[in-house]
């Protein structure tokens, strides 16, 4: 077996363990696996591209930044990973914006991108109410973090619908797994205290690592890709 596969292999391993020892408080198997996700998710990428771009790159550091902050389980750790994870959304919005095109604006896909439009905009209503009685930045720093979701499941929705092609679909993919995994994190902290919601958090999150990877390496261009 390549080691790119095997890199992968190892990559589905601790995703689901780590999952699974957050839900269920294994923490020795939460800090062994963890850390090791993202260097594993590396491994595989490095193994199958001619040239790394810049932009996965940094989104997989501020990722790891990210994780690596949630394991100190801080008091209102929501406050430290607002900004890794802020700077994570702008790069796929970035990326959404470079493959956005003109678009071809018939009836059932201006209905369609308007429908998505209304419902992201109820997600970040609702999530953004759930803070509004806190003191202090905090409201509304979810406020403009929440935006940043809008945009970039907007932005690949719009992509979707003009073209679906298979590097389109990994970054539509990436998106709405980061807004399903926030939303549910949120969830999880604020209002419902589910294991389950806790482990499909976990699996969202690291399955918009793997598309993201995806994206770049099933693009037709992607030695353009920075």
């Amino acid at each position: 077996m390549k080691i790119d596969k095997i890199a992968l292999a190892f990559f589905v391993v601790f995703s689901i363990m780590t999952s699974l020892s957050s839900a269920m408080d294994w923490n020795g198997i939460l800090l062994f696996c963890k850390p090791l996700i993202i260097p594993a998710l590396a491994f595989y990428y490095l193994g199958n591209t001619q040239k790394v771009s810049r932009s996965v790159a940094l989104f997989l550091i501020v990722c790891f930044v990210g994780d690596a902050i949630a394991l100190f389980n801080f008091e209102q750790e929501i406050l430290y990973l607002l900004a890794p994870f802020f700077i994570g959304n702008l790069i796929i919005v970035r990326l959404a914006l470079r493959e956005s095109k003109r678009f071809y604006w018939d009836t059932i896909n201006a209905i369609s991108l308007a429908l998505v439009l209304l419902f992201l905009g109820y997600l970040w209503i609702t999530v953004v109410s759930f803070f509004w009685e806190e003191k202090g930045l905090l409201p509304y720093a979810i406020a403009i973090f929440g935006l940043t979701l809008v945009a970039m499941n907007g932005l690949t929705a719009y992509n979707g619908l003009y073209t679906m092609q298979l590097s389109n679909l990994f970054l539509l993919i990436t998106s709405v797994s980061i807004l399903v995994s926030q939303v549910f994190y949120v969830l999880y902290t604020i209002k419902i205290n589910l294991i389950v919601l806790d482990i499909l958090h976990h699996l969202c999150h690291y399955l918009s690592y793997i598309s993201l990877v995806l994206f770049v390496l099933n693009h037709p261009k992607s030695k353009e890709i920075k």
